[in-house]
């Protein structure tokens, strides 16, 4: 019956081995664990595209009962370096989802700037920095943002320690305008050239071209990967229209796959979303999407975390 059939969505981001790149300490997935888990993801499930799944949920196709998905966020090199030959190989669909300030002005984003801080300097020293640019020039915010390690503040960084994923919290909530002000003055101290990393972290137009294909489908993740919900609706539509419109003109595709930065949205989004005729919105919330009634703008999904690695 459709109205039990299970789908089970895959979130992934880094997959490299960490311990032979510059930065070790970023939390990613290994290279063997991610072939394990394909390993066990093909014993166990049927995996299948993303766009086949919204045409179940429309009611105008049919998908197996033990259905899998594989999403890659982000953009990062690793999805066309590590990821995309074995699935290549293996003949697997996904669905990839780039951010596209990095690839159009080389700018990292704020979500991308705390990883590299965090696996270079720890959370401890950038909590710190944190705390101190937000007393001394953001001082109406301390009350709000300020990071203690006193209570975890949010239950989706859950496989991080309380100092970290209150500093992931604050720097994910925060105000747009002065969370990349700060970003931007504490990355500068440790990172020299910011287009060189950009190109180095992030896949290029003619290897996501490549991908395409060969089967793999691409959606938008924003042009900056902000917190959505907090956005005003005129900045929601520059971040969604825009980051569409840049997908579509150097991809020369439809992009109708949409992933939700930090899992925020809210109706205004969907709203905007829908205009734009995109089809689908995934979230980040941990749960497996379960019958034929679930909202296409609200798709579950499940971090590598949360499966078997063999």
């Amino acid at each position: 019956m459709d109205h039990q059939i299970k789908c089970t969505i895959v979130m992934y981001h880094y997959i490299r081995n960490m311990y032979e790149t510059d930065y070790p300490n970023i939390k990613g997935l290994l290279i063997k664990k991610f072939i394990g888990q394909l390993n066990y993801l093909q014993r166990n499930y049927i995996v299948i595209r993303l766009e086949d799944y919204i045409e179940f949920l429309h009611g105008s196709k049919s998908i197996p009962n033990n259905a899998c998905i594989l999403t890659f966020d982000d953009g990062f090199k690793d999805h066309y370096l590590n990821v995309f030959p074995i699935l290549k190989n293996r003949k697997l669909p996904a669905s990839f989802f780039p951010i596209t300030q990095p690839l159009t002005e080389f700018v990292v984003p704020a979500v991308h700037k705390t990883h590299f801080l965090l696996a270079k300097i720890g959370s401890r020293v950038l909590a710190d920095e944190f705390n101190q640019i937000l007393k001394s020039q953001f001082a109406k915010l301390v009350k709000g943002f300020f990071v203690d390690e006193k209570v975890k503040k949010e239950r989706k960084y859950r496989w991080d320690d309380v100092l970290t994923a209150n500093l992931k919290w604050a720097i994910a909530t925060i105000p747009f305008g002065p969370k990349v002000k700060m970003l931007n003055q504490i990355f500068a101290e440790y990172f020299e050239n910011e287009k060189e990393f950009c190109e180095e972290l992030y896949m290029s137009w003619d290897e996501m071209r490549e991908m395409m294909e060969e089967g793999m489908s691409f959606g938008s993740h924003t042009h900056t990967h902000p917190t959505l919900s907090q956005l005003a609706t005129k900045e929601q539509i520059k971040e969604l229209k825009g980051s569409k419109e840049i997908l579509e003109k150097k991809l020369k595709a439809k992009i109708k796959l949409f992933s939700y930065p930090y899992g925020s949205f809210d109706r205004t989004v969907i709203e905007i979303l829908r205009k734009q005729k995109c089809i689908c919105g995934l979230t980040t919330d941990a749960g497996i999407n379960v019958g034929n009634h679930v909202k296409s703008f609200a798709l579950k999904r499940l971090d590598t975390n949360d499966l078997s690695f063999e």
